[in-house]
């Protein structure tokens, strides 16, 4: 688990990144849909932010993170003006730091909300080309989520990880970002079966694997 100051700092550093490149845009900008969340416009993206933020911050963890629980945090804030929106994100934000900071709860999602908010960053980059996280966040989130020793090894230059299947044992190279970007299914069965392989069979076998969340049927170029 990530120290909780450097959590909250670094969730603190991305959501200022986000809310910066969202609130001067127009109303055709903010409706524009995201390409790895296309049933959400940039508008539906920072309101998930926003209520992840609330939630989080009150205690409201009841169906966390399934689709009912995002739905209605999207539901009620997508039709508010992006300046309200982002001014109970400010607020929220802040109440949720001081959560992380203040170690009253062991919540893995709670602690660590910087994992969420970089692949959404991401998502964002895809859509109106806000600019990529900073490395040392989705670094951190690979950290966070590939912590645990399994069969597929990926070498990255950044640093060697793991993860688990029933997929034979295997060895692939990509570049950090892209083991980021498809473990939280940001990346098709295509494009992660050219990465660098070991060998073609452990490619087609292993694709669906590194996807810890439904994987997008979409190439995405973000």
């Amino acid at each position: 688990m990530t120290d909780p100051r450097r959590s909250a700092e670094l969730y603190h550093a991305g959501r200022a990144r986000m809310a910066a490149a969202v609130q001067g845009l127009s109303a055709e900008d903010l409706d524009r849909q995201v390409p790895a969340c296309p049933q959400w416009s940039v508008q539906d993206l920072i309101a998930h932010l926003t209520g992840v933020a609330a939630d989080f911050a009150t205690g409201n963890l009841v169906g966390a993170p399934r689709p009912p629980w995002t739905a209605a945090q999207v539901a009620t804030r997508q039709n508010l003006p992006i300046a309200e929106v982002l001014d109970e994100w400010a607020t929220a934000g802040s109440a949720l730091e001081a959560v992380i900071v203040g170690g009253t709860t062991s919540h893995p999602l709670v602690c660590n909300p910087y994992v969420d908010a970089a692949v959404h960053e991401a998502d964002l980059h895809g859509a109106i080309g806000s600019g990529r996280p900073p490395a040392e966040l989705w670094l951190a989130a690979l950290d966070w989520m590939l912590d645990e020793p399994g069969p597929l090894t990926v070498i990255t230059p950044d640093g060697t990880y793991s993860a688990g299947s029933e997929a034979p044992a295997a060895t692939v190279r990509t570049s950090s970002y892209e083991l980021f970007r498809a473990i939280f299914g940001r990346r098709s069965k295509a494009q992660i079966q050219n990465w660098d392989w070991d060998d073609p069979e452990h490619a087609r076998a292993w694709t669906p694997a590194p996807a810890w969340f439904p994987q997008t049927s979409v190439s995405l170029n973000d």
